[in-house]
């Protein structure tokens, strides 16, 4: 069968127009459809990346939270241990520093001296006793000058008693206690062997100088076996004596009476 389009050709090119115009139309809604899809999977799945690296980085800076929790209880009980061992420490050395004290005190006491009163308020000791002269007192001050449980001594008084057929020498010391005691100077090597960076040792012979601290330790007041003599000590100690001197020329011309 033969057909015959009897349609003027003008309205056949406008409906093919139409028609393609249709068919562009429906495959730009279906690239943009697509486009739309695509990106909206794209941005989702970025999403769920950048919310399990977030979930990853919490978790991270809950852990770092727990650790710095557990830094701050260490450090907190780290600082609550070393004050429990600076007291510990110090509670130590205050029970033997007074066992050092009277160990000292007694070591340093000659035997023609006799302590009749000690007393301790604040740091401050005092002690009163007896001595058999002024000698006796100067050597019991530079003994305890020397021990590292005693600082600052001092001669407050002297005074001449009389007990039955003797005559003493009445004192009074002050002098601060160190319970925990002070660093003693390291001695010098035994044997001629100079310390590290120390000057040489003069030549021996008649005319070489005698350096001050040989003269002090060769000083004959200074018994063997006590302590050696310091500097202020020997100076309240050369007080002492004048003044005590001083004190027995006075008694003695008032005892006189006036010369003729």
């Amino acid at each position: 069968m033969i057909r015959i389009n009897l349609m003027p050709r003008a309205e056949a090119r406008r409906q093919a127009a139409r028609q393609r115009d249709r068919q562009v139309l429906t495959l730009i809604v279906v690239a943009l459809v697509a486009i739309i899809a695509l990106t909206e999977f794209f941005t989702r799945r970025s999403a769920n990346r950048v919310q399990a690296d977030a979930d990853a980085h919490q978790a991270e800076l809950a852990q770092l939270s727990q650790k710095h929790n557990a830094a701050i209880q260490l450090d907190r009980k780290r600082k609550e241990l070393e004050a429990k061992v600076a007291t510990i420490k110090i509670l130590e050395r205050q029970r033997k520093g007074p066992v050092h004290v009277l160990d000292d005190l007694g070591a340093a006491t000659p035997d023609t001296l006799w302590l009749t009163e000690a007393r301790e308020s604040g740091g401050m000791l005092t002690l009163l006793g007896r001595g058999l002269d002024n000698q006796t007192i100067a050597l019991f001050m530079r003994n305890l000058a020397a021990s590292p449980y005693f600082a600052n001594v001092d001669l407050v008084e002297t005074k001449q008693v009389e007990e039955g057929q003797a005559k003493l020498k009445e004192f009074s010391i002050r002098a601060n206690v160190l319970y925990g005691g002070r660093p003693m100077p390291t001695p010098a090597p035994v044997g001629g062997a100079a310390a590290p960076g120390a000057p040489p040792a003069p030549s021996g012979g008649a005319d070489a100088e005698v350096p001050p601290n040989a003269q002090e330790a060769a000083d004959p007041a200074a018994a063997p076996g006590t302590f050696a003599a310091p500097g202020a000590a020997r100076q309240a100690a050369k007080l002492s004596d004048t003044r005590n001197a001083h004190q027995d020329a006075v008694a003695a011309e008032a005892a006189g009476g006036p010369h003729s």
